[in-house]
């Protein structure tokens, strides 16, 4: 059974003072994480029930500390870091790259194969568009918008129940997909501009990193449009109560691990 939903469902109205800062959420195929200042949670929904761990969240080497200071720059330590964490989501992403290449845009002298002339802007635009039909139709969507939506509670000090998370919004300004967003954005322009060379696909992430980070005023509203529209479409889909349950937890059990080690 989950557990202990009837917990959650009482206190619509009520709100309370947060003392503990959220530095970042994911979600999983059947999972939601949250990170703060010191820990990281994270809920799973497995067999009808709810399991959370909770553990001192990695340190950042000296190196990775340093460069993150340093405009443009940062935007490569923050890769290293991602690709470091998620190698094997990164894994699966060359590969469907390469496979991409392989049959839509080298030549091929197999009679069974027919090749079509594609672009890199054009390759970038069908990753996104496979990695997010692939989202779409698993778990992770509905895991993603439970987790836009408790954290948009959380924001508003709202108590977390599920009456008032489900009246959150599935998108979040705040979420990766604004960074993605970003970069293609960038990408898109630059491509326009020069061809198609190696340097603009790090140029782009640069530029879009910034961005991401800084967050013109009207530059930035315009991508978080469109970044929002992009995690509508492609990236969450309408979460179950057992969804929300999980995302309540992992936020739940973070906040009570940093209040009681907080120095």
């Amino acid at each position: 059974m989950i557990k202990d939903k009837n917990n959650y469902l009482r206190g619509e109205e009520l709100r309370v003072k947060r003392k503990v800062e959220i530095y970042g959420g994911r979600a999983g195929y059947n999972s939601v994480a949250f990170t703060g200042e010191r820990y990281q949670s994270m809920s799973r929904f497995h067999n009808r029930m709810i399991t959370t761990a909770v553990r001192l969240k990695r340190e950042s080497n000296k190196i990775t500390t340093i460069l993150s200071k340093i405009p443009f720059v940062r935007s490569f330590s923050m890769a290293i870091d991602l690709i470091a964490e998620y190698w094997r989501r990164f894994l699966v992403a060359v590969i469907v790259s390469l496979l991409m290449e392989f049959f839509l845009i080298e030549k091929s002298n197999s009679f069974f194969l027919y090749t079509i002339p594609i672009n890199g802007l054009e390759m970038l635009l069908g990753l996104l568009v496979i990695a997010g039909l692939i989202i779409k139709i698993s778990p992770i969507s509905a895991y993603h918008a439970a987790e836009h939506k408790a954290f948009s509670a959380y924001e508003k000090n709202l108590n977390l129940t599920l009456e008032n998370i489900r009246h959150q919004p599935r998108t979040h300004s705040s979420c990766g997909t604004n960074l993605v967003t970003s970069y293609f954005i960038c990408f898109s322009i630059l491509f326009m501009l020069f061809g198609e060379t190696i340097w603009i696909y790090l140029v782009a992430w640069a530029i879009g990193f910034e961005l991401w980070k800084n967050e013109p005023k009207v530059i930035w509203d315009l991508i978080v449009v469109i970044g929002k529209v992009t995690q509508y479409l492609f990236f969450t889909s309408k979460p179950q109560d057992k969804h929300l349950l999980v995302a309540i937890e992992a936020l739940t059990e973070l906040e009570k691990e940093e209040l009681a080690n907080k120095d």
